[in-house]
């Protein structure tokens, strides 16, 4: 009895601080959720995993809540017992399996949220560096993917503008970073951009389109662009915000009225810029390459 007791005593004490990192956990998720713009965060192999350690999870995120998460866990781990009610060996054991869930749902939703928060919500980007504007915006092409098949094919159009270099820029090198939602990363280089290293006189601008083959159905894309001036040879790396692959964006309240039968599926992620996905069906895409002039 003096075991069952020293012993529940030291898994109350790690249990509380589990418990305190689940609640810093659950407002990261409740704060992703509500930054992506969707319910539906989690892949389908951590939702099989969530439905073991945390039953009421789809119903609590079906809601609409902003703080779902954060009230879930509070329902699920708050009420621990005491010290003096773990008394024998099987009351010890009922709390250690209670502590491995808590475990088991820590580290699940601490991963999740990081990677959501190193992932852009958003599906359009623009910055300017060094006197070079990158604006991307990414679409999925729903008629050339196909979920059965775990295949997902996105478009991305770039539009690169010298804004305020008075000597002719060229880009000569493109880097591509892309992240799928397994947190599984791609980097991507080559020259030029879609067969072309496109030189810019000033107000000039060009826009390109190209695809990203991915065998999920959320990611994320960034990078740079090398730009050398024409007169100076200066080397520039010019950096391509962040932007979201993913499903056109809904709101929070409307994607939670289907959280208990949705999930995201969980799969390896495979992407390059291709001329063609490989499947040949469906519309294709507008990947003319484009030299425009803006006026100043």
């Amino acid at each position: 009895t003096t075991l069952a007791r020293a012993t529940g005593a030291m898994t109350l004490s790690l249990g509380r601080v589990l418990y305190r990192g689940l609640l810093r956990c659950g407002r990261r998720i409740d704060a992703q959720i509500q930054r992506h713009g969707t319910v539906d965060v989690f892949p389908e192999t951590e939702c099989e995993r969530l439905r073991e350690i945390l039953p009421g999870y789809k119903a609590a995120l079906a809601l609409g809540s902003r703080h779902a998460v954060d009230a879930l866990i509070r329902d699920a781990f708050r009420d621990a017992p005491s010290t003096s009610d773990v008394d024998t060996s099987n009351d010890v054991t009922k709390t250690a399996a209670r502590l491995d869930d808590a475990v088991a749902a820590h580290a699940l939703l601490r991963r999740r949220a990081a990677l959501l928060e190193g992932m852009a919500a958003d599906t359009r980007s623009c910055l300017t560096t060094e006197g070079v504007r990158v604006a991307v915006r990414s679409a999925l092409v729903p008629e050339m993917s196909s979920p059965a098949e775990s295949s997902f094919v996105f478009s991305y159009t770039v539009s690169i503008t010298n804004l305020l270099n008075d000597e002719p820029v060229q880009v000569v090198s493109r880097h591509w970073r892309i992240q799928d939602e397994e947190g599984r990363v791609e980097e991507v280089r080559g020259t030029g951009v879609v067969g072309f290293q496109p030189i810019l006189e000033k107000g000039a601008q060009f826009e390109y389109t190209s695809q990203a083959p991915l065998r999920r159905l959320k990611g994320s894309m960034g990078g740079s662009f090398a730009v050398v001036g024409q007169t100076t040879g200066r080397v520039m790396d010019v950096p391509v915000g962040a932007f979201a692959l993913g499903p056109p964006r809904r709101a929070v309240a409307d994607d939670a009225e289907t959280a208990e039968t949705s999930g995201d599926g969980a799969s390896d992620a495979k992407k390059d810029e291709k001329k063609t996905t490989g499947k040949g069906r469906g519309r294709r895409v507008d990947r003319s390459a484009r030299f425009t002039k803006i006026e100043t």
